[in-house]
C-alpha cells in the first residue's frame, strides 16, 4: 500500500501519460496525411522480385479501387510458385491482356513472401523485359529508373549505342530518361541500356 501512495508511483504514471500523448499527437498527424491513401503518389517503388506471368487468378469480386486491390489476386509465375497479393494492397495494373496466358509481368516490392506493393505491366515470356531508362545511380548496386521503380543493376552493365560513352554515369548524363534499359529475369538485374 505504501508504494502505491508513494511520489515516485506518481510520478511514474504521469511520465508514462505524457509519453502516450506525444505519440497520440505524432501518430495522429501521420492519420491526417493518410487520408488521401489509395491516390496515386510519384514515391519510387524498390523492386524485389520481377517476372514475368504465366496466369492472373482474380478472386471473385476483385477490382483495383483507388489504387489497392479489394480481393486477393494470385500470379502465376511457374509451376512451383504462386504470389498472392492479398485485398488491401497498394499497386497498378497496365497489362491490357491480363487474363491472356503469359502476357503480362509482374514487379514487386516485397516483404519476405508479403507483397507490400506491386504493379503488372505487359511483357510476354522471355529473358529480358525492356524498361525505361535509368536517370540514377544509387549505393549497393540499385538504380533508379524513369518509372521511379529501384532495380538492382549488374556490375558491368552494357551501353549499346553508336555515340560513346565512358561509364553508365556518362551515358545517363547523356541520354537521362530518353534511353531504354533490358532487365534480365535470370539474374533480376539490368544488364544493359540502349540510347534513344
Amino acid at each position: 500500500m505504501r508504494q502505491f501512495l508513494s511520489l515516485r508511483f506518481w510520478l511514474t504514471l504521469v511520465c508514462l501519460a505524457g509519453l502516450l500523448l506525444v505519440l497520440f499527437v505524432v501518430f495522429a498527424g501521420d492519420d491526417d496525411a493518410a487520408d488521401g491513401a489509395g491516390a496515386p503518389t510519384s514515391t519510387t517503388h524498390r523492386i524485389d522480385l520481377l517476372q514475368w506471368v504465366f496466369a492472373v487468378a482474380p478472386a471473385d469480386g476483385f477490382e483495383m479501387v483507388d489504387g489497392v486491390t479489394t480481393r486477393d489476386l494470385a500470379l502465376v509465375i511457374d509451376g512451383s510458385r504462386t504470389m498472392v497479393v492479398k485485398a488491401g494492397t497498394p499497386g497498378e495494373i497496365d497489362c491490357p491482356r491480363l487474363n491472356s496466358v503469359a502476357r503480362c509481368t509482374v514487379a514487386a516490392d516485397l516483404l519476405g513472401d508479403a507483397v507490400l506493393w506491386f504493379s503488372i505491366v505487359s511483357g510476354p515470356p522471355s529473358g529480358v523485359i525492356q524498361l525505361p531508362g535509368v536517370v540514377d545511380i544509387l549505393d549497393d548496386g540499385w538504380v533508379l529508373l524513369a518509372n521511379d521503380w529501384i532495380v538492382r543493376h549488374a556490375e558491368t552493365v552494357e551501353r549499346r549505342c553508336e555515340e560513346e560513352t565512358t561509364s553508365l554515369t556518362s551515358f545517363i548524363a547523356t541520354f537521362g530518361d530518353e534511353a531504354t534499359s533490358t532487365y534480365s529475369f535470370e539474374t533480376q538485374q539490368i544488364i544493359s541500356v540502349t540510347c534513344p
